[in-house]
């Protein structure tokens, strides 16, 4: 198990040493203001495609929010990679590549933590022996928990965009169904 963390952990400090910190800081940002995003337009961005697509309209939803998010992401990247390009040409390039190594291992613990989060939720737990065996498992597996928990709290566009997406599955289900 280990083992396994540590392979890991060095292709996390591999990649985000070749992207550099800044790159990495935006990737994480990015990806934030994507989801935000793209659960805050979901409804318009699935109104809109509505009234031009007739069949499939349960799944509009999903592909407004595909949509909006990868279209923030591209953006979002496109403009750090511009400024990444001039950074290099600084004597920051060689320090904003060695934080970006150190991000990269954060960044592939706390992926890490949530995959063993998530195997957890769907009982595909470790044997007891190979979480005693490990000397870094008790302090990957709460990191993701914690993270994920703490941003709850500010988060509450998700809880409600989760509920209209359930609102909006179960009117088309049951129009299926009548």
């Amino acid at each position: 198990m280990d083992i396994i963390i540590l392979v890991f952990c060095i292709l996390g400090a591999y990649s985000g040493y070749r992207q550099g910190f800044f790159i990495s800081i935006l990737s994480v940002v990015a990806f934030i203001v994507a989801l935000v995003l793209a659960f805050h337009f979901m409804d318009w961005g699935a109104q809109v495609l509505a009234s031009r697509v007739e069949d499939m309209t349960f799944a509009l939803p999903f592909v407004a929010f595909i949509m909006i998010f990868l279209g923030v992401i591209l953006i979002i990247r496109g403009l750090a990679f511009l400024v990444k390009k001039t950074l290099d040409f600084t004597i920051f390039g060689s320090v904003d590549s060695i934080a970006g190594g150190v991000l990269g291992v954060v960044k592939t613990v706390f992926i890490l933590s949530l995959f063993i989060w998530i195997a957890d939720a769907f009982e595909f737990n470790l044997t007891e022996e190979m979480k005693a065996k490990s000397k870094s498992y008790a302090y990957v597996q709460p990191i993701a928990p914690v993270i994920i928990g703490a941003m709850d709290q500010y988060t509450p566009i998700i809880k409600e965009t989760v509920a209209s997406i359930q609102q909006i599955v179960k009117s088309t289900s049951d129009g299926f169904i009548d």
